[in-house]
């Protein structure tokens, strides 16, 4: 299943949870990028090019161009790539499937 997409809080296909530290879910759609993703790097330079249009701080805007993009080709630099399209490498948690329903 390539992405992760949720629509009023109905996992549609992906392979990530994600939750915000208090527990909750967010109710828009969203993705998550991996620095195993070789398309990464490029898709958070978009994301800080349009930060820097938007008015973003200047210095989460640089965090994001040369901090983590950096960190996400270090990784893949000593790391191997992977295909985010792959099917699940690891078995299903039923918890986990249940709180991704919701």
């Amino acid at each position: 299943m390539p992405g992760l997409w949720v629509f009023d809080d109905k996992i549609i296909g992906g392979k990530f949870l994600v939750l915000r530290r208090d527990g909750s879910k967010p109710k828009w759609p969203y993705i998550v990028l991996g620095a195993a993703d070789p398309a990464a790097p490029a898709g958070l330079l978009a994301y800080a090019d349009r930060c820097e249009e938007l008015g973003y701080d200047p210095e989460y805007v640089e965090d994001v161009r040369h901090g983590l993009t950096g960190a996400f080709e270090s990784y893949r630099a000593m790391n191997d790539s992977q295909d985010p399209t792959s099917p699940p490498d690891r078995e299903d948690d039923p918890e986990i499937i249940e709180k991704m329903m919701g």
